[in-house]
């Protein structure tokens, strides 16, 4: 059977936890923030990082007695699943499994997609939350501070950004269905002495999503 492969070379892997779908919330918008330190991750999902810059530190505030920090780093996405997992070898390969291609030949373009990968990390635990931006925003219509919520358990992410609803989440396979609402659970190494956080600016209360 040539299509055999599907299961190992689609399988994503990871820790996936889900925070359920859009409610109303109410808490405060932290202003920007700065880290001039390394963020690693440990046994998070294997994401193909070869098209992206370095993370970069947007907000990061307290939330039920806890310090997050939300980090934003663009990931390419490549022809022909546009999922930014795995190597181009093992991504041509479900490609061919998904779509019946036998044997795997099929002809290829330069396309890239951009997209976001959302990071928020629980400072103190050393425990990271990791969504993937499939739709708004993205790196063309750029993330920034105003759109995160700090609420009383964790940090959310606005429902409607200019008018866009956020289309993230996780993966269990390349090609697969996004899981709304969900992120991977990952182990960060961060420094927590090189983060200067900002201040409250100002509380709201609207529709928001859960990512942290």
């Amino acid at each position: 059977m040539p299509f055999l492969a599907a299961p190992w070379t689609c399988h994503i892997g990871g820790d996936i936890v889900c925070f359920g779908g859009a409610a109303v919330v109410t808490g405060s918008v932290w202003g920007p923030c700065n880290y001039t330190g390394a963020v690693e991750i440990i046994d998070g999902p294997p994401i193909d990082w070869r098209y992206s810059g370095n993370f970069k530190c947007i907000t990061a505030g307290h939330a039920g007695g806890k310090t997050y920090a939300v980090f934003i780093r663009e990931v390419g996405a490549v022809y022909p699943t546009y999922d930014p997992f795995k190597s181009d070898a093992e991504r041509d390969l479900c490609f061919c499994a998904k779509e019946r291609i036998v044997p795997c030949i099929f002809a290829k373009t330069l396309a890239l997609w951009r997209r976001s990968a959302i990071l928020v990390v629980d400072v103190e635990e050393g425990v990271g939350y990791l969504s993937i931006v499939y739709g708004y925003p993205s790196p063309q219509w750029p993330f920034n501070y105003s759109y995160f919520i700090f609420g009383n358990d964790g940090v959310y992410l606005v429902d409607l950004v200019d008018g866009l609803m956020a289309e993230m989440g996780a993966k269990r396979e390349i090609m697969g269905p996004l899981l709304k609402g969900c992120a991977y659970r990952v182990k960060i190494r961060l420094e927590p002495e090189k983060l200067t956080i900002s201040q409250p600016l100002y509380n709201a209360t609207t529709r928001a999503v859960r990512v942290g």
